[in-house]
């Protein structure tokens, strides 16, 4: 309690407001700590080096089993023997790559926030990573090789979600195709949301009862009849058609609530934005409707959209397309695999950080006033053996 002394003196505290522009100068600022993409499809592939100054296309050879020798030998009687088969898998990597630019006066002055916060260089590796990632997720969700939950026969009849029995299903035809295991076990790639729904399966197993004490992969949650588990949010999942002709997904970087404004870091054109009015949407686990949508880039364009539940939509959820391929819902790829089931690029050699200082451009940028980091890598993911690798597709509870 104030004292009669402190009540009568005009005392000037932290909250005061005519000294709040002093404290906001030391604000304890911290970084908010993003989500950190984890490598898991390029865990388990055949890794091949890019060998620099040699030709650009990327080789696998094959050879194709023996004839089982099922004839008795005759004594003295040297037999023909078999020819070996040789299959050529053949792909060319491309490059990738992303940047971002400032000004003299963005380093000058920049203060608030913190420097911290500007890190360009580890923004800039997980782009890179998680744009790797979805490359590699991408390539191994169109192997042929597909199992559909329920034993519908098409994507677009799939109600069911993935459960354990599925798994086994697929472990029984990588084992009638003779596919070698990882070290000892099958490997699954499940997509967060399929992690959800196996652990409501009363066969799911924990990392913690598993009787030996291997280490676990990146992205190991479990462990379940020969088979080990990973998840990953870049897993590939099938929503349908892109968004306006052109994205399969839009990254929210603003919301106005007042409005029902979603604002997004992708450059939106005016014949996206035309094209987009009218599109059903999926944000975090809802379904909602672009009733108009307004071009721009940098962070200027955004949708209007209607729905319930607008308020639960925050700045970093992505933007899916709506219509589905299931009865209206995005279909999940589950990539059950064994050994030499693909092969990838790896990163060593091939990923380079590229930083250009104020100035750096020479006559370009006579005043020193742009800088640029950036990333850039080469990248091949490429199925080497499909029938050593099963894609499993169903649905999720969360939809």
């Amino acid at each position: 309690m104030a004292t009669d002394r402190e009540t009568l003196l005009n005392m000037n505290k932290t909250t005061s407001s005519g000294v709040a522009p002093l404290m906001q100068a030391v604000l304890n600022r911290h970084l908010i700590e993003t989500t950190k993409p984890v490598l898991v499809h390029t865990q388990f592939g055949q890794k091949v080096p890019i060998p620099k100054g040699q030709t650009k296309t990327i080789t696998w050879d094959k050879m194709s089993p023996l004839p089982k020798a099922k004839t008795p030998l005759e004594e003295g009687i040297t037999p023909k023997g078999s020819a070996v088969h040789i299959t050529r898998i053949t792909g060319e990597p491309n490059q990738y790559g992303n940047y971002i630019s400032f000004t003299d006066q963005l380093d000058f002055f920049a203060h608030d926030p913190s420097p911290k916060v500007l890190n360009y260089n580890e923004l800039l590796g997980d782009n890179a990573a998680e744009t790797l990632e979805s490359l590699a997720a991408d390539v191994l969700s169109s192997s042929t090789n597909v199992q559909y939950a329920g034993g519908v026969t098409s994507r677009s009849a799939i109600t069911e979600t993935l459960t354990v029995e599925e798994v086994r299903k697929a472990v029984r035809t990588l084992k009638g195709n003779k596919a070698k295991k990882i070290e000892g076990d099958y490997i699954c790639i499940v997509h967060t949301d399929i992690a959800h729904d196996l652990m409501s399966d009363d066969d799911w197993k924990m990392p913690h009862t598993y009787s030996d004490t291997k280490e676990l992969y990146s992205g190991e949650i479990g462990k379940l009849y020969g088979v080990r588990f990973m998840e990953s949010p870049d897993a590939k999942v099938f929503y349908g058609t892109e968004l306006g002709g052109e994205f399969e997904e839009l990254s929210i970087v603003k919301v106005d609530t007042t409005n029902n404004y979603l604002y997004v870091a992708e450059e939106i054109t005016s014949t996206v934005a035309s094209a987009l009015a009218g599109t059903a949407i999926l944000v975090n686990g809802l379904t909602f409707t672009i009733s108009s949508a307004v071009a721009g880039e940098n962070g200027g364009a955004y949708l209007v959209v209607s729905g319930d539940g607008f308020e639960s939509i925050n700045v970093d959820m992505k933007i899916y397309p709506g219509d589905g391929t299931a009865s209206g819902k995005p279909v999940y790829s589950t990539l059950v695999l064994g050994a030499n089931a693909y092969g990838t690029t790896g990163l060593k050699n091939t990923l380079e950080n590229i930083s250009k200082g104020l100035g750096s451009a020479g006559t370009a940028d006579p005043l020193n006033q742009r800088g640029t980091m950036a990333w850039k890598a080469y990248h091949l993911t490429k199925v080497l053996v499909p029938e050593f690798m099963v894609r499993i597709e169903s649905v999720s509870t969360r939809y």
